[in-house]
This record gives C-alpha cells, structure tokens and sequence, in this order.
C-alpha cells in the first residue's frame, strides 16, 4: 500500500488533477457549461483544412496542368519502325537450345506457348520469362533433343496453338448462339 501512495498520491487521496472541479466530474446533463460546445462535421473540418490551400491540388497525382509521362495504350501493341516481332538468339552454353524475344507481348502468348511446347515430345526444356513488368517483351528458352531445331519446335507450337484457338472461338460462337436463341424461345413462351 505503501508502495501505491508513493506512485499515485492524487489518485489514492482523491485530489483532482489542477484545472479540473467537481462540476467537470458530474454527468452531462447535471454540468455547468461555462463553454459552448461545437460539433464539427467531417466534411466541415475538411472544407476548414483545405481553405488555405485552394491552389495546391488535392491530389499528387499528375493533373492537366502538370507533365504525364504515361506511355500511349498503342504503344504496347504496335512494333515500330524496323522493330521485328522475334529476336533469335542461339543459346551457345546447352545444345539444341535457343533464346527468343517477343516484342510487344506478355504472359498471355509466354504462358501458352510454353505450355503446347512442353507437350511436344522433342522438347527438353521451355520457359519464358519477363524481364521487366513495363516492358512488354517475354524471353522463351527452348531446349529440344536434336531432332528439331527449337526455331522449328516454336513455330510447330505456334501453328497448333493456332489451331487450339480457332476451335475455342468456333466453339464459344457456337455456344453463344445457342443461349441466344434458347433465351428467345423462352421469351416467346413465356412474356411478361
């Protein structure tokens, strides 16, 4: 006990902190207001905030007035002058191996194309990678047994991939036209 009266006197001895009264302690509807109280809504204590500051913007990002150094949307797809689609680079540390870039493309056509040639029977090794998220360029490396040459490997992947994505797009036509004319069939039998 001797221990709390040394550390906290106010507290044990009932003695209020300096600038408080009794009428401070009291339930709000029993004290004394000496003051008028205000109550600030949060739109108003922005609108407060933000009157000095009229001329800065609200945000950080670039605005019409400040530079954008945004890229254009074609910039991503369309090659540019004397730009090729492929780079062929033979990969000289494996055999039968090869290193391609794709310019202008991302992990959409990486990630199909590495899939149809690891089932392809001749090749070893496939990967892709991208070098950077801004860019829009992969690196695939084809490593393939000898029989044929990983420009072959990707090209026969290439054509079947082709192949794979006509028929998707042959099969969801057809799908879609069904539900089409499922869902006039009904509404024919059943109008509202």
């Amino acid at each position: 006990m001797a221990w709390l009266q040394t550390t906290f006197p106010r507290i044990l001895s009932n003695e209020l902190p300096p600038g408080l009264s009794d009428d401070d302690l009291r339930e709000p509807a029993t004290r004394k207001i000496n003051t008028p109280f205000t109550f600030v809504s949060a739109t108003d204590a922005i609108a407060k905030d933000r009157a000095g500051r009229r001329d800065r913007p609200v945000s950080r990002h670039p605005g019409p007035s400040q530079v954008d150094d945004r890229q254009d949307p074609y910039e991503a797809i369309l090659l540019g002058p004397g730009e090729n689609k492929i780079d062929v680079e033979i990969d000289t540390r494996l055999p039968s191996a090869a290193i391609f870039t794709f310019h202008k493309e991302d992990h959409t056509l990486g990630n199909m194309l590495r899939t149809r040639l690891l089932k392809t029977p001749h090749v070893i090794f496939a990967a892709y990678k991208v070098p950077h998220p801004l860019t829009p360029n992969f690196l695939l490396r084809v490593q393939t047994d000898g029989e044929i040459t990983p420009r072959a490997a990707v090209i026969n992947a290439s054509k079947a991939l082709i192949g794979d994505l006509g028929i998707l797009s042959r099969e969801f036509t057809k799908e879609y036209e069904l539900r089409k004319m499922a869902n006039v069939a009904n509404q024919q039998q059943n109008p509202e």
